[in-house]
């Protein structure tokens, strides 16, 4: 297993900043988000890959990874299913950063359109979004997400059964499955098999609160709720030799972090989980 950083958690560093921090902590990928607006330096651009410039911003988010000795295992998008110029847009983007995946999602769900209208017209979709990325050599990824038809591996497992995993996969993502799709770790593994792509390393905890009542709110990864010791035995037992991408959203979303820096968590986190995958290998 290898260890990178989903860039969503560097927003209060610029594109050759995130890079150069993550390579020196000693990261070797950086999974680059796109398309976000700029919350922190005011200045209107879209980090760490621009949607509105793509085709220019590519090839240079692929030097600055390139300068750094980094792999970019996947890249951090989203689009409706059904929007294909995008997708196809993205998967170009993709072809020119050497990045062999991308999330492109499934559908929310929030009890308004019943669930079987909802997962008919995402597997009608991904039998496009599938011949899309059979021919730009890429994989498309659903990520496990609350508030959507694929919260857990075994809802997932109802929409990617149906395509090849040499070009549709999973991002196991147990911090979202903390707060809806949890299931038995282990198990979610072994359900997804060679659907499973791509992890990405994100806690969660659930709190109470007389007033709110039942909350949840970010913990560290050894501080939450998800058992990343029990999750990482499991994915070496199974044989993942993929990224593990820290998503790390303590102190803020998309905001330069409060009361934790971001090389706080970066380092924290890197030393926590390669004492795990050391652990796991010895």
């Amino acid at each position: 297993m290898k260890l990178g950083v989903y860039s969503i958690v560097l927003p209060d560093y610029r594109r050759e900043e995130a890079a150069a921090k993550v390579a020196e902590i000693g990261y070797t990928g950086i999974e680059w988000t796109v398309g976000y607006e700029d919350r922190v330096f005011d200045s209107g651009e879209q980090w760490h890959v621009s949607l509105t410039n793509l085709e220019e911003d590519a090839p240079r988010a692929r030097e600055v990874a390139d300068r750094y000795g980094l792999e970019i295992p996947s890249l951090g998008t989203s689009s409706d299913t059904g929007d294909f110029e995008k997708i196809e847009r993205l998967m170009k983007a993709a072809q020119v950063m050497g990045a062999p995946m991308l999330r492109i999602g499934s559908s929310g769900y929030d009890g308004s359109v019943h669930y079987d209208e909802l997962r008919t017209k995402v597997i009608e979709d991904y039998r496009t979004i599938e011949k899309l990325a059979a021919d730009h050599g890429l994989k498309a990824l659903i990520e496990l997400h609350s508030r959507t038809i694929c919260p857990s591996a075994s809802a997932a497992m109802r929409i990617v059964e149906h395509f090849s995993p040499a070009h549709v996969g999973v991002i196991f993502d147990p911090g979202n499955m903390v707060l809806e799709g949890m299931e038995n770790w282990r198990m979610g593994v072994e359900m997804l098999g060679p659907y499973l792509a791509h992890v990405h390393a994100k806690n969660m905890r659930w709190l109470y609160d007389e007033d709110k009542g039942w909350y949840w709110d970010n913990a560290s990864l050894e501080g939450g709720i998800a058992d990343f010791e029990m999750i990482i035995q499991a994915l070496a037992d199974y044989g993942y030799e993929g990224y593990l991408d820290l998503e790390d959203f303590r102190g803020g979303y998309c905001t330069k972090p409060v009361g934790i820096t971001t090389e706080e968590k970066l380092r924290e986190a890197y030393d926590y989980l390669s004492g795990l995958i050391e652990q796991v290998n010895a």
